[in-house]
């Protein structure tokens, strides 16, 4: 006889102390449902991880774990695939949270656990991402200039990455984001501005969302669909928002959005050009585009807190070429955006000269997205 399959739910955040709120509150009523707890602490240059069990308000296990190498893709494949295994299976156990470290980012979480679950042979599915986050804090963190450092939730001495970034890898791709007091205000505009369709939504962290959690089904795909270069798409949107044909300002708060889209290529060296008027202020973006000098690349543009990352995603193959910059932001700004985007698109004269003059022309590009093809 089988195995009944046990739902894993995996919970990312930016705040120690926000998770432990979110565990207490989500374990108090579910003894059927243990937590492992991953934490990675740096001392000397050196990463440890420590590992917890949790059931109900009992500390089960509390032990570190030597790893040969320290990081949350690593503690998930070595360590919490294999724990998580052996929880599923325990008497009266009905489904496993697994709580990773502050900073840690989902997709690596939810696609690596997926991979171990099934190295195992375990009965475990993982039902759901959920990133728990408070509402007054989001708009600090996404929109603010901090270092994962600074805020104490580096997984790594040289772990550099904007909080807004780390928020990027957390809230757009959870199926389920609990954000505390985010009923209404920027931070619930934030949050809907990010998330993608499909997920859901809870406003309390006191609530029984970890039993929603567990009746849900991650579709890594899916998830992963949103912020890709391939296939980036908004948020699902504010709920009283005034709207253009560029995207939406909210009539609650300054939150506002764009999406900018067309099948033009971006001239590479006003790109660069414009780019700072991109990046220089409180907001975000993810998407993609593509140069005349670069026909058969996807480059992929993605970021925030003054820090964007561009390199070469993936190529087109059979698709047709287009560009998609998707960005949000708060207060002033967004007409900067759409002036920067709109000088950067190639002009009629230059799309009808077509890709021949590009081929022998100095590429300025070449440092962020290496050497071109042939």
């Amino acid at each position: 006889m089988s195995e009944p399959v046990r739902p894993v739910a995996v919970l990312a955040t930016i705040d120690p102390v926000d998770r432990e709120i979110a565990l207490l509150s989500a374990l108090a009523d579910r003894p059927d449902v243990p937590a492992l707890v991953h934490d990675i602490t740096i001392d000397q240059g050196t990463s440890r991880l420590r590992r917890r069990v949790l059931r109900g308000q009992d500390v089960v296990e509390d032990e570190w774990v030597e790893l040969e190498h320290v990081c949350p893709s690593c503690a998930v494949r070595e360590d919490a695939g294999p724990t998580v295994a052996r929880l599923v299976r325990e008497p009266g156990v009905t489904g496993v949270l697994l709580a990773l470290p502050p900073g840690a980012e989902l997709l690596p979480a939810t696609a690596g656990l997926t991979g171990a679950l099934a190295a195992e042979d375990a009965p475990g599915v993982v039902a759901a991402g959920i990133c728990c986050i408070a509402a007054e804090v989001l708009p600090g963190a996404l929109l603010g200039e901090e270092e994962a450092g600074e805020r104490g939730i580096a997984l790594a001495p040289e772990d550099d990455r904007a909080v807004a970034e780390v928020v990027l890898g957390q809230l757009p791709p959870a199926d389920l984001v609990v954000l505390d007091g985010g009923a209404r205000g920027r931070g619930r505009d934030l949050a809907d501005a990010l998330r993608r369709h499909g997920s859901d939504l809870v406003a309390d962290i006191h609530a029984d969302w970890l039993t929603g959690a567990l009746g849900m089904r991650h579709d890594l795909a899916h998830a992963e669909a949103h912020l890709h270069a391939t296939s980036a798409s908004p948020g699902v949107g504010a709920a009283a928002a005034r709207v253009d044909e560029h995207g939406w300002q909210s009539d609650a708060s300054d939150v506002w959005t764009l999406d900018l889209h067309t099948p033009v290529a971006l001239h590479p060296g006003r790109l660069l050009a414009q780019i700072d008027a991109v990046a220089n202020g409180p907001r975000v973006i993810w998407g993609r585009f593509w140069v005349p000098n670069r026909p058969d690349s996807v480059c992929g543009l993605y970021g925030g807190g003054r820090q964007i990352s561009v390199g070469v995603a993936d190529e087109w193959g059979q698709q047709e070429c287009s560009t998609r910059w998707l960005v949000v932001g708060a207060g002033p700004g967004r007409e900067e955006v759409l002036a920067a985007f709109e000088r950067a698109v190639l002009t009629s004269e230059e799309t009808a000269a077509g890709l021949l003059p590009w081929l022998d022309r100095a590429d300025p590009l070449e440092p962020y997205l290496g050497a071109r093809s042939t």
